[in-house]
């Protein structure tokens, strides 16, 4: 563990750490660690219920999120229930190397394509962060059965239902509807995975039918409009956000890792549309039609910040910043950090089959909104609950690829590219930010260092050791130390600019109040669970540690 004085700003293997207990308080030792799908926390009392998803979608999204937030933050914590539900997990894997949903109150014994996506994620962080032979064995297996059951046409493929039968697909003139069938629901999400399962074993299965997947998306799918707007139509799902932006981001992520150059300015062209249906701060409606936009999911917002990560790495260095915003304002205003204001029930609930309602609000903490609005945690518009699995899992997923981009090695230095605090083998980051614009760089090994400006600064006066050095500003927006000394301390400083927005949400314009590119509060203000009311107190100096991850995805 590396261990350091930081200022008392965002760190983020402290979110990992709180997550960790929301991870394990949905699982339900009572059904081999599975996972419960939905909490309702501001209801009479407070509960937590099983649904179709757990079986194998949240089975695997939890598996992946443990794994990472114990990589992010170093703790042990949930090492037994997580080697239950890995147990489990591997159970759900049929012959044919899908995994399989059993019979249960509200489905049936099927393979779910939506789902495929989850469970190599969690195939993908076994392998990574356990090492695991039997991940990397089931990777390939699953790989190899998604390219066999795909239905291919000249230089595409795609996959023509949600569910798929042990015996096959429900009928067999799927061949003449590409063009109807929604890749943002089935092929289209496992983009992501599919690229990096081929970047980790090597499988030319894998990338050839990711390229394939990405060719439906882009080219013969009506999924995407030609301005690269989400189709609204009810075969769409009404725009539904997180699927759009989940399959737009592995369109990214394999034009990051195959080099090319087609798919990259496709993911560009709708993630800049994207942008438009949501907030500055990063929040996105659940769904474009508007009778059915209420509610931001975590999902959503992951999808959105990763993306922007992915193209910024892909030689787009602007996207930083935004990646940045989406961070430090609804990504991590989203989490449940408390139960102040909310019942819980002390351990004097109850557990029937499918549902608790036994200390619901403690096990909560950590966890990551399903449906926020921009000034509250929770929105009670079209769901009845507040928490969902997926969500608070992907969270995680956001903070672990935030952190283990922030500051990366290149061949001279490092660039530190989101201006958090920061512990790694490459460098210690002190950020002060918002309260005062100052950022100090200490690097473990002799080079360059590339520090990203702010968005809104022009000026940054800068010290090695405390002596005033000139930096060299570069065209992608980033001040250049050439030749830093190992141990050396480069600092910092600038101006914070105070500024104000307004955003229209279905009718409503909220007035958010930045400094720099952090939201400081939202007016009007919720009434649940406010979100955005952040001070500028002194920053405090405390003890931080956090390990070294051998990994990245």
């Amino acid at each position: 563990m590396r261990v350091a004085l930081l200022p008392d700003t965002i760190f983020l293997p402290d979110r990992a750490r709180l997550a960790i207990n929301c991870l394990t308080g949905c699982l339900n030792p009572t059904k081999d660690q599975l996972p419960f799908c939905l909490t309702d926390l501001t209801g009479s009392p407070p509960r937590m219920m099983h649904t179709q998803f757990d079986f194998s979608d949240h089975a695997a999204r939890v598996v992946d999120a443990l794994l990472l937030a114990q990589a992010l933050c170093g703790s042990e914590e949930g090492v037994a229930q997580l080697d239950a539900l890995e147990r489990m997990f591997f159970t759900g894997f049929g012959d044919d190397g899908l995994h399989y949903t059993p019979d249960n109150p509200w489905s049936f014994h099927h393979a779910n394509m939506h789902y495929q996506r989850s469970v190599l994620n969690g195939l993908l962080s076994l392998c990574l962060a356990r090492r695991s032979a039997r991940a990397r064995d089931q990777l390939v297996s699953l790989t190899k059965a998604l390219n066999e059951i795909s239905i291919k046409r000249e230089d595409f493929a795609y996959f023509p239902s949600v569910e798929r039968f042990p015996d096959g697909w429900p009928r067999g003139d799927w061949g003449i509807l590409s063009f109807g069938v929604d890749p943002a629901n089935t092929n289209g999400r496992l983009l992501f995975g599919l690229t990096r399962a081929w970047e980790l074993t090597g499988e030319d299965a894998a990338r050839e039918i990711a390229e394939a997947y990405a060719r439906h998306v882009m080219h013969h799918s009506s999924a995407y409009d030609p301005d690269g707007g989400f189709a609204t139509g009810l075969e769409f799902r009404e725009g539904h956000f997180h699927s759009r932006a989940v399959t737009m981001l592995g369109v990214i992520r394999y034009a990051y890792g195959t080099g090319d150059t087609e798919a990259l300015a496709w993911g560009q062209k709708v993630f800049d549309k994207a942008c438009t249906y949501g907030t500055r701060f990063g929040w996105f409606p659940e769904r474009l039609v508007e009778s059915r936009a209420h509610g931001c999911e975590t999902c959503a917002i992951v999808d959105m910040m990763e993306a922007a990560i992915w193209l910024a790495k892909s030689g787009q260095p602007q996207y930083w910043g935004v990646a940045e915003r989406f961070l430090r304002n609804h990504l991590l205003e989203s989490q449940l950090t408390s139960i102040d204001g909310l019942e819980d029930s002390a351990g004097t609930g109850r557990d029937d089959e499918w549902e608790s309602t036994v200390r619901v609000a403690r096990r909560s903490i950590g966890g990551f909104a399903g449906w926020s609005q921009p000034n509250d945690l929770f929105s009670k518009v079209m769901h009845e609950w507040d928490l969902y699995t997926c969500c608070s899992a992907q969270g995680v997923r956001g903070l672990f690829n935030a952190w283990t981009n922030a500051v990366v090695a290149t061949d001279d230095g490092i660039s530190v590219n989101l201006l958090i605090n920061h512990l790694s083998k490459h460098a210690v980051i002190r950020s002060w930010l918002p309260q005062e614009g100052r950022i100090e760089i200490v690097p473990t090994v002799a080079g360059d260092v590339r520090v990203r400006i702010p968005d809104g600064t022009d000026t940054m006066v800068v010290t090695v050791d405390g002596a005033p050095v000139t930096a060299v500003r570069e065209p992608s927006e980033f001040l250049c130390v050439a030749g830093a000394p190992a141990g050396a301390t480069i600092q910092c400083q600038f101006a914070v600019p105070e500024w104000t927005s307004r955003e229209t949400i279905l009718d409503t314009e909220y007035t958010a109040d930045w400094r720099g590119d952090t939201v400081m509060t939202v007016s009007p203000g919720g009434t649940r669970l406010p979100l955005y009311q952040r001070d500028v107190s002194p920053v405090a100096m405390v003890e931080k540690s956090a390990p070294d991850i051998g990994f990245t995805m």
